[in-house]
């Protein structure tokens, strides 16, 4: 597992569990997403594998979206302990998401080549 494998694993790992659908429905209504807590499950479960692929993509789909940061902040401040809080994991998930993402395409060059 890279350091940011295991940093985007620790952030998710601050956040409530599937036992506790109140607090994903509220992610999931703030991201404007379909589904959540099937997503999450389904990521974690290939995180277990060594695939966070997954993980970094709902973490992007999820809490990249500068249009819905307020309303995730909102949905995240109460159990992380206030906005300010909220706003640096929704910050620092997004970026280690980013970089996992990145490192995790096959061959940048190659898809680099074929753009040009």
């Amino acid at each position: 597992m890279t350091d940011d494998e295991q940093q985007l694993a620790a952030l998710f790992n601050t956040l409530p569990g599937y036992s506790e659908p109140g607090f994903w429905r509220g992610v999931k209504a703030a991201a404007g997403l379909a589904r959540i807590r099937s997503t999450m499950s389904f990521a974690v479960r290939e995180a277990a594998k060594d695939n966070f692929e997954p993980l970094a993509g709902l973490a992007l789909d999820a809490f990249g979206q500068d249009t819905r940061h307020e309303a995730l902040v909102d949905a995240l401040a109460e159990h992380l302990g206030g906005t300010l809080q909220a706003r640096a994991w929704i910050t620092v998930a997004v970026a280690t998401a980013g970089r996992i993402k990145r490192n995790g395409s096959a061959d940048p060059l190659g898809a680099l080549i074929k753009k040009w």
